[in-house]
Parts: C-alpha cells; structure tokens; sequence
C-alpha cells in the first residue's frame, strides 16, 4: 500500500497481525489478570528474539495490549487493511477481542493508580479503545477512573501534574517529595486522557489541569529553540524549577530524541481539544527542531531519518549512530496530528504559521518508510496454511494456528534508556511502544482515508 507515493505496505501486512497473535498468545496460557508484560526484545544474548517481560505495573503495560487493539479496529472497521488469509479473516477479530481482553484485565485492575503519571499510557491504547469499538462500560469506567486518579496527582502551586515520586540513578537520589516536584517531557501525552475524560463527562476541572499542566511545560521544559529538557525538578513550596536535568538522554544540555517526539505529539493532541493556536505553534516549533537535526544526518550515515537516541550524544560509530525507531514514529504520529490541524485551518491562517518549504505529512511518511527499511525485522510471522478438514474455514472454536517469526518485535533498532547513570541501561532491541505507535500511525492514516 502507497500513501502519497510512499510504499508502506507492512504496516498492514500479515507479518505484523501474526506477530503480535504469536506473543498474545502466550498470555492465555496464563490466567488473567497478567504478572508481566511485554516490554523490550534484545537482538543478541541469551534471551534474543524473545520479550522480555516487565512487572504488570511498570508504565508501558498498555502499549502491548493496545497493538492487539489497534489490529482489532482495522479488523473491525477497515477490514481491506487488514492483510489476513482468507480462511482465518472471519475468526481474526473475535480472536483479537478475546486476547485484547484477556491482556487488559490487569489494565482495568489498576485504573485508579494514584503512584504514576502515565496513566493515559497505561489505559488508553486498549481500554479506550475497547470501549470506542464494543461500547464496554466496564472499559469506559477504567479510562474515568485513570483521569481522575491523574488529576489527583496535579498541585496548584507548581500547576503541573507530577510525573514521577522519586527519580533515583546512580547519579542522584531524589526522594523527598515536600521539596521535590518531578516533572518530565513525556507527560504531554497524557494530557490527552484528561480531555476525552473532560468532554466525556462535562467535567471542566479536568480539562483546566491538563491546559494548565501544558502551559507550565511549554514555559519550564522547552528550551528557547523549542528543543526540551526530559526532566524539570521544581520546588513545590515556591512552584520555581530548581534543577533541569535528564534522566534517560545523555546529558541535562543535550536533546533526548525520544523526548522530543513526546513534545510534538503531546502539543498536537493539546491543540485537537483546545484549538488554542499557541499549541499548535509550540507543536510546529518543537517538530521543526527535531526535523532539522534529522537533516544533520543526510551525508553522514545511512537512514538519516530514523533518529540518533540523542540527537547531541557521540557515536562510537560516526557512520552507524545508535537509534532509537520509538523516537521517530512517535514523532510519525505527531507530525500528523500537525497536518491535519494546519488542513482544517484557513488557508491564510495555515500559511502564516507554515514554513512553505515544510511538509509535515511528507516527512511523517518519510519517517516511518525509512524505520521499515532499517528497521524491520525481516524473520516475517503468518499463519499456517488451513488442513484439507478444515477447507470451509477454521471452526469457530479452533486455535488460530501461527507460523511464528523468531523475533517477537515488529521493529528493531529502538533504545529504551542509554543514560550513562541509568540503573538498567540498555540499548538497540525491539521496543514494545515502537511497535504501537508504528501501527497506530497506519490507523491515523487508515481514519483519514489516506489508504
């Protein structure tokens, strides 16, 4: 499949519905709800080509059940997407609503988490959607009670929601929180949790604490080029930043690439519920920064569009740079959400804030085209042929039956935390949220009728 002339037929293709089946599988042989998750596939050591788990908890239990969601609404409603044999198409979505479920019930357990940030991570991409495809209220009922459990971490005096309790490394131990107030880049993207709670339920205080929260990032994390800090510690007695730092980038100074795909996407979605133009500006600048240090790569290394983990960080290898596939299709993402803002505007309004030789949508493909080249793992999953018993098609009851790739990710090449202080430092694997964020961009496409 061609969007614009850019081929990104994979994004649909059987390889990536019978990988994620393959690991989903797994799940039902345990009962719900789960201990552990999906999070990071390492490329080589014992362990390589398999998931690595993380306790149920940690903040990217959503992504893996929000790749079976994101699979069961093209099923669901753009069914020509969905590259399926024929003799297994009739069974795939009552298949991907059971595992989706089976892998959420833990989800739903733990919707009303008041210890955590990511709240919108962890019960948007599978129990939203759940709801938005099935009109499950128990679903719906998670994503509310997350929104407030949210808001409940928000303070008056600092107007930000805190993101973290502690932030401890081996280079600093912050623990205090009477005089501690831990605020990361990466909390833009839950702000859209409160919106759709807040318009779902009329309830304006939601709605007035994530604007709130995105204009103290917009003042405190972003730098005057619009590149961003990942980490600001204020104080909460006085609400004034004391430390600005980073946690899983390189250095306090430089740009955490990961971080500023956060800061693209967490101020587009701001601006799609407020349609205050600041955010889509901030948005627009914070993009345009990313993409020009992706341009720094033309000449010097191949793929110069799939980002530099840091775009500041040495390279061992100056002409094979660590990457990180996650920081780039979440900037995918958001530089989508910019293209469809900037059509839906005035075109003299549109134009005053466009750079004419800037091509947000363009550049999104480019993006994720050039990840499926580098980046894809190529030890394709399928399904297995059907047994002349079963020549009318799989019994209602029968296992899906998978020819199951070796690596369990769809893409490689992603790098979760390469601080030099981190406590788990690691690096070039498969990433569960590269994964759902490379497939949730073929469904942004697949809803504006680009496929």
């Amino acid at each position: 499949m061609e969007v614009k002339g850019v081929d990104l037929a994979q994004i649909y293709s059987e390889n990536v519905t019978a990988k994620i089946l393959q690991v989903a599988h797994r799940g039902l042989k345990q009962q719900a709800p789960l201990p552990t998750y999906p999070e990071s596939v390492p490329q080589s050591g014992p362990n390589a080509g398999k998931y690595e788990h993380r306790e149920a908890d940690f903040w990217t239990c959503g992504f893996f059940p929000g790749s079976i969601y994101a699979l069961l609404e093209r099923a669901v409603k753009f069914p020509r997407a969905l590259s399926v044999p024929e003799h297994v198409r009739t069974q795939v979505a009552d298949q991907l609503l059971r595992v989706g479920r089976h892998w959420s019930v833990a989800i739903n357990e733990m919707s009303s988490r008041t210890d955590t940030h990511d709240m919108g991570f962890i019960v948007q991409p599978a129990l939203q959607k759940d709801w938005e495809l099935t009109g499950n209220k128990e679903s719906f009922q998670g994503v509310a009670n997350a929104a407030y459990a949210l808001a409940s971490r928000y303070d008056e005096r600092v107007k930000a929601i805190r993101s973290w309790d502690v932030a401890i490394n081996d280079r600093y131990s912050i623990t205090d929180m009477e005089t501690n107030f831990l605020v990361i880049i990466d909390s833009m993207c839950n702000l859209d949790l409160l919106y759709f709670v807040g318009y779902q339920l009329n309830d304006q205080s939601l709605i007035d604490i994530a604007t709130t929260h995105a204009d103290t990032v917009m003042s405190t994390i972003l730098r005057p080029d619009y590149s961003s800090y990942h980490l600001v510690n204020f104080d909460p007695r006085t609400g004034q930043a004391q430390a600005k730092m980073t946690n899983q980038g390189w250095k306090d100074e430089s740009t955490w690439s990961r971080g500023q795909a956060w800061s693209i996407m967490g101020f587009a979605q701001t601006y799609t519920w407020t349609k205050d133009v600041r955010y889509l500006e901030t948005a627009i600048n914070c993009a345009q920064y990313f993409i020009s240090r992706l341009k720094e790569g033309k000449i010097k290394w191949h793929h110069p569009l799939v980002p530099k983990w840091d775009f500041d960080a040495p390279q061992e290898n100056v002409e094979d740079p660590l990457r990180d596939v996650s920081a780039g299709v979440i900037a995918a993402n958001g530089l989508f959400i910019i293209h469809q803002a900037l059509q839906s505007l005035p075109a003299a309004r549109s134009a005053m804030l466009l750079d004419p030789t800037e091509n947000f949508l363009e550049m999104a493909l480019l993006i994720v085209h050039g990840t499926l080249d580098m980046s894809l793992d190529r030890d394709f999953a399928s399904f297995e042929d059907i047994s002349p018993k079963l020549a009318n098609g799989v019994g209602a009851n029968e296992e899906i039956r998978l020819k199951e790739s070796r690596f369990d990710a769809i893409l490689r090449n992603a790098t979760a935390n390469n601080n030099e202080h981190a406590h788990k430092r690691y690096w070039d694997h498969g990433l569960v949220y590269a994964d759902y964020f490379l497939l949730e961009f073929g469904n942004k496409l697949l809803r504006a009728g680009l496929v």
